[in-house]
């Protein structure tokens, strides 16, 4: 899809990977991106710099947990080209199983039912104006075989399976779902895995593991929208090693 004259949809993009990637949509010519948060703040400075890059910014406060609240914004807004299903939370602490069930829920919605919820009612629209373009933001934990953070690695595994599975809109309703799984990235929601900061478990992850700049996420969501040979459900790794970006392809059919 060429992004020149598009409009978008990020979701947590107060900051990290989401604000990386509406600023990147504005610099390669989207016209506009609607902005989506529980971070008023952190969308407002999010907005200037996507109009600084050259679009239209909307801001939208949405709590992602309130499913009924999800469906009723997309109702109203999901007419649009593009949509970044980036919002994602980590579990923080206590971990699984001590963890109380309120807080299990909260995960599962943000991370999934949401994502699920707005695809849902952002392909009918899609379809409706001719096509589109659907990125979601997994994780490389959905390609690994277990991670410290139970709650995080089942949701993100699901949306990976999610995002398979949507690889026949492509031909049913022309609209293409692939999948982003960052590696390590430094953004703030690292600070969310521990009481009041990283988690003792991040810190040793940090010290063993090289990580992403949001912006070199955000530039493979870019390539995913913006190359329309890919097939449905296709998806790219991003991991950086000894200073550099590297990009692991996968199909629908692979793990």
């Amino acid at each position: 899809m060429d992004i020149t004259g598009k409009s978008a949809i990020v979701t947590g993009s107060a900051g990290g990977i989401g604000r990386a990637t509406a600023v990147m949509l504005a610099s390669r010519g989207a016209a506009m991106v609607a902005l989506v948060d529980v971070n008023e703040a952190g969308l407002a400075e999010t907005a200037r710099l996507v109009e600084a890059a050259g679009a239209k910014a909307s801001v939208h406060r949405l709590d992602l947990s309130d499913i009924p609240a999800v469906e009723a914004w997309f109702q109203a807004h999901s007419d649009v080209d593009i949509l970044h299903n980036n919002a994602g939370v980590v579990s923080g602490l206590p971990q699984f199983p001590d963890v109380d069930s309120a807080r299990v829920r909260w995960i599962i919605d943000v991370n999934i039912t949401s994502l699920v919820t707005a695809t849902q009612i952002a392909v009918q629209a899609m379809k409706a104006r001719g096509g589109g373009v659907i990125v979601n933001t997994v994780s490389t934990v959905a390609l690994g075989t277990g991670f410290y953070d139970a709650m995080y690695a089942t949701t993100k595994a699901a949306v990976m399976m999610f995002t398979r599975c949507c690889a026949s809109l492509k031909g049913e309703r022309n609209v293409r779902v692939a999948g982003m799984l960052p590696g390590l990235v430094d953004t703030p929601i690292l600070d969310t895995t521990g009481a009041g900061g990283k988690s003792e478990w991040m810190k040793t992850v940090l010290a063993n593991n090289e990580a992403c700049l949001p912006e070199d996420i955000a530039g493979g969501v870019i390539a995913l929208i913006e190359d329309d040979s890919l097939a449905g459900g296709d998806w790219v790794a991003v991991r950086r090693s000894n200073g550099q970006v590297e990009y692991q392809w996968g199909h629908a059919d692979t793990v």
